[in-house]
């Protein structure tokens, strides 16, 4: 998978902690997300009624089509919230624009993800 990231400030570890779950995410590697997120960990696609729980996650990863390019356009950080936004182009030509809204365990800069609500919109 190509990745573009546009957003890269290098001083914001919770910035780059969203970056690179949207990136582990895309890549469809649970064990390279459970790195940046709690036990409790869940993930909601927003306007869809699921919400994948660390459980589900191997199995929902697996169900997702491959992307074959993922491009961050934009990423930001403030407290215990984060957000990461951009394009997906999966290998079947589908192309989604995707933002993605985090809630950290607190606002240490090691934190651990909690809560993860992703928007996508086709293109």
């Amino acid at each position: 998978m190509k990745t573009d990231i546009t957003v890269h400030c290098g001083n914001s570890p919770k910035m780059e902690r969203v970056i690179d779950l949207t990136v582990a995410l895309a890549k469809k590697d649970p064990e390279l997300v459970k790195q940046h997120v709690r036990d409790d960990f869940t993930w909601k696609t927003v306007g869809g009624e699921t919400v994948i729980s660390f459980e589900e996650l191997d199995q929902e990863l697996k169900n997702r089509p491959p992307v074959k390019e993922l491009s961050v356009t934009n990423a930001l950080s403030h407290g215990n919230g984060a957000m990461c936004e951009g394009t997906l182009l999966f290998e079947d030509g589908d192309i989604l624009q995707f933002c993605t809204v985090v809630k950290f365990v607190n606002t240490a800069k090691d934190a651990l993800i909690k809560e993860a609500h992703t928007y996508f919109v086709n293109e």
